[in-house]
């Protein structure tokens, strides 16, 4: 006999039982080239400097700065031509005063240059260089460690691996990673259907869910594995049920979830593990079941294809993301209804169509496969809502969402807010830019925040508002106490010009005599100049208490400095900024 749908359950009670039993995230290694669309289970520390050598920025003459002060177009400044410097070797050279040599586009730069004159603003001739433009010391350079510093976090768990990210880890030498590994097990019910490439018979159709949910469940950076059309017979139907939930993480099964003579899903689940529920106040969707096979979750989704995707969309993608630590952010695009619309009065997802901000239905029947070609995805119609006059905003989920951070931070680096990028449970995005620029981020909107270092009598600005503070400590790192007592010939690490931190960092070494400072190398966060003074390629350096203990390094307490974190007026009272003030330490008042 039939079964007859009861008693169904919303969409949100859906929801909430399926969140309630998530499946078990893996972990595994995988090749670099094989990373693409997976989830980072690491943090990425850089282990070297990219790049690893200060290098010519521009085709010309390597040369020592000092020596061009007086070059002129018109009173061009002679130097020896001492050499040229081959691409993909070290020098063999070295350049004094009075000498240049020849220089391409990244080759390493020889010892005694600082500087590149272009070769526009140069001429040779009975080996000599005349130069007939002043250049300053690292123009034309890329100082080595100035992409990437030794010690620098550049990547953090849970972020979606795609083609920079790739271009990172290739950057490092990384040649695996470590990912979160989710196995999706993926298979279509149905006497009527055949695989893609095969010849169709009279009653017969190609398999397409298969298809369209194994794309939906890479992008949401899961594995589907594929378990083809399993038979209309329950023993059989049963075994491959199992052996899928011996092999997987997860089960998504389409097609005979409904109530007919035919439809035997739920039957075989109940046999074979446990039927949580079956039947959703939605339409499409009616017919989706879930429950449990060997403690792995198994979706039933319905057999039509616009059905399927919209169910998939709706309950099985938020599923998969929230399994795999990320944020679940739908693609929508607001736009106005060309048109009146009726409904049913239940809750719909009903498939649209967009032509600019036009938005119309192209909802053919959920059996329709033109519903699905012509679909950009679905409006969402809530119970109890028959009828929506042309010109009503809507908003649009599209049929595929992307990644995106949920808040972007520009500012001054901090390891308190590297954790909350490693802790929290959406992605947020850190850019080391300095106080200066990370406000000017937030004014040009690039930035939902900007981290700037300062008292706070400097105030939040005009269009901008505080909303929090906390005091940092800052001061001199050291591996060897020695570096303090005597500071000449030592080794010490500096901050980009950018950076308030640098300030700070100058002002203290000013106090020590030294004045002005000259640094061996920079580093753009706290935890890499812990990192790079640690593994012994510098001696002294300035930052974060914590990044000193973190390192196992000594602290000489210099200056208490607050760190503000600014958004724009008003919009300190935005879920996801309140989401992040509730994980800082609490301001003081």
């Amino acid at each position: 006999m039939p079964k007859e749908f009861r008693s169904l359950i919303s969409l949100q009670q859906a929801k909430s039982i399926i969140f309630d039993h998530l499946p078990t995230v893996q972990e595994r290694s995988v090749a670099l080239g094989s990373s693409l669309g997976c989830i980072l289970a690491e943090k990425v520390i850089s282990s070297l400097d990219v790049p690893g050598f200060s290098r010519a920025s521009m085709d010309g003459y390597a040369v020592l700065s000092q020596d061009t002060i007086e070059a002129r177009e018109d009173r061009p400044v002679s130097l020896r031509l001492a050499g040229s410097v081959p691409m993909g070797r070290k020098p063999e050279i070295a350049i004094s005063r009075g000498e240049a040599a020849e220089v391409s586009t990244g080759s390493m730069m020889p010892q005694g240059a600082d500087a590149v004159v272009m070769i526009e603003y140069s001429q040779v001739g009975e080996g000599m260089v005349h130069i007939r433009r002043p250049v300053f010391g690292g123009e034309n350079v890329q100082a080595a460690g100035s992409d990437i510093s030794f010690g620098e976090t550049v990547l953090f768990p849970g972020t979606p691996v795609a083609a920079r990210e790739i271009g990172v880890l290739a950057a490092l030498g990384r040649e695996r990673v470590r990912v979160r590994s989710l196995h999706i097990g993926l298979a279509s019910t149905g006497a009527e259907l055949v695989p893609p490439g095969r010849e169709l018979s009279s009653g017969q159709i190609h398999d397409i869910n298969s298809y369209t949910i194994a794309a939906g469940v890479k992008e949401c950076g899961a594995c589907p594995r594929g378990y083809g059309i399993l038979p209309d017979d329950k023993g059989e139907m049963a075994k491959a049920l199992l052996r899928m939930a011996e092999e997987c993480d997860m089960i998504l099964v389409s097609g005979s979830t409904s109530a007919g003579v035919g439809d035997m899903i739920y039957q075989v689940l109940e046999e074979v593990g446990e039927l949580i529920f079956h039947g959703v106040n939605l339409k499409p969707g009616k017919p989706t079941l879930f429950g449990m096979i060997q403690g792995k979750p198994c979706i039933g989704l319905p057999g039509y294809p616009t059905s399927a995707l919209t169910v998939f969309t709706e309950l099985v993608a938020p599923a998969i993301r929230s399994a795999l630590g990320l944020e679940h952010s739908e693609n929508k695009i607001a736009g106005r209804l060309a048109g009146p619309l009726r409904t049913e009065g239940r809750q719909q997802m009903m498939a649209v169509g967009i032509s600019g901000d036009l938005v119309y239905p192209v909802d053919k029947g959920s059996g329709s496969i033109t519903t699905l070609a012509l679909a950009d995805g679905v409006i969402e119609i809530p119970a109890g809502v028959e009828f929506l006059e042309g010109g009503s905003p809507v908003q649009v989920k599209l049929f595929s969402p992307f990644q995106a951070p949920c808040l972007v931070v520009a500012g001054e680096n901090s390891l308190l807010l590297e954790r909350l990028a490693e802790d929290l449970p959406w992605r947020l995005m850190l850019l080391n830019t300095g106080s200066y620029r990370g406000r000017i981020y937030l004014e040009d909107g690039i930035a939902d925040l900007a981290a700037v270092w300062g008292p706070a009598q400097e105030g939040s600005g005009e269009g901008t508002e505080t909303i929090w503070r906390g005091s940092r400590r800052l001061g001199l790192i050291y591996r060897d106490p020695s570096a303090l007592a005597d500071l000449t010939g030592q080794r010490i690490v500096g901050w980009p010009g950018d950076s308030r931190v640098k300030g700070s960092f100058e002002q203290a070494l000013k106090g020590l005599g030294v004045d002005p400072p000259v640094y061996s190398r920079l580093a753009k966060t706290h935890s890499a100049v812990a990192a790079t003074i640690a593994s012994g390629r510098a001696d002294l350096g300035f930052g974060e208490e914590e990044a000193a203990s973190q390192a196992g390094l000594g602290f000489q307490p210099v200056a208490e400095v607050e760190l503000q974190l600014l958004a724009g007026a008003g919009r300190g009272r935005d879920p996801r900024m309140q989401s992040l003030i509730s994980a800082l330490p609490l301001s003081p008042p």
